[in-house]
This record gives C-alpha cells, sequence and structure tokens, in this order.
C-alpha cells in the first residue's frame, strides 16, 4: 500500500476550544469546518501544508464505546485496492469501505494500541458540505 499523505484527527468534545488554542497561540487558520468536524492549518515555511482536525465523537458511538484519542488518516490512491488487499489478512475493521459525503471513499481499523487508522481516496464533496470548505 502506498500512502500519500498523513494527517491526525483528535476526537473530542472540545472542538472550538482546540480550534482556539491553535489558532491563538500557533497562528492556525480553519481550512474546513462541518461544526462535528474542523480541520486547521498550521503555518509553516514547509511547501506541504500541515492540518490537524478534531472531530466530535464519530458516528455517534456510545460513550462507552468512545473514549476520545487520536485517528491517523492514510489517503492513498486506491482505497478499494487496500481495503480487498486487508480484507485477506486478520485485520479488523471498525468501518467497511463506504462512500462519505465530506469528499472521501474510506475504511476504518483499530492499530494494536487502539489508534482508529482511517484509510481513504478523495471523492467530489456533496453540495452540503460546499460551505465548510474555508480556504
Amino acid at each position: 500500500m502506498k500512502i500519500n499523505d498523513l494527517s491526525i484527527t483528535f476526537h473530542t468534545d472540545k472542538i472550538k476550544k482546540c480550534v482556539d488554542f491553535y489558532s491563538k497561540y500557533f497562528r492556525a487558520t480553519v481550512a474546513f469546518d462541518a461544526d462535528w468536524y474542523v480541520m486547521i492549518r498550521l503555518q509553516s515555511d514547509s511547501t506541504t501544508p500541515i492540518y490537524l482536525s478534531f472531530e466530535d465523537n464519530p458516528y455517534k458511538m456510545s460513550r462507552s464505546n468512545f473514549a476520545g484519542g487520536i485517528m491517523l488518516n492514510l489517503k492513498v490512491d486506491d482505497v478499494d485496492t487496500c481495503y480487498e488487499q486487508l480484507r485477506q489478512t486478520d485485520v479488523r475493521f471498525t468501518e467497511e469501505v463506504t462512500d462519505h459525503e465530506w469528499g472521501d471513499r474510506a475504511f476504518s481499523l483499530y492499530d494494536p494500541i487502539g489508534n482508529l487508522v482511517y484509510i481513504y481516496s478523495e471523492r467530489p464533496l456533496h453540495e452540503k458540505y460546499k460551505d465548510a470548505v474555508k480556504e
């Protein structure tokens, strides 16, 4: 599997506090804001943008199943091929491959220490998310 990009999403019910913190102290700007999911861009001299995301209780899991934490977002060219390759192993998926209105097709699984790994390929953004794009 060739990974083209990596970003980190923090699962939290304190999205606004996190965005305010990084904006105030690290001059971050909001790149995408759908209320339940916010992506910020950190200022950098790098030619590659640096993003952090904050997401409230994904998929509305019960609190007994959702304790917060980190999600690694791995962007790939062909999510379906990656999914089929991993289906042949003993990996347990938390989400089967699915199209999402927010502009990707993805599946997810947990790594051995409990981090959520979200593997995706980009897709067209649904009209209802067009206003969420800020840059």
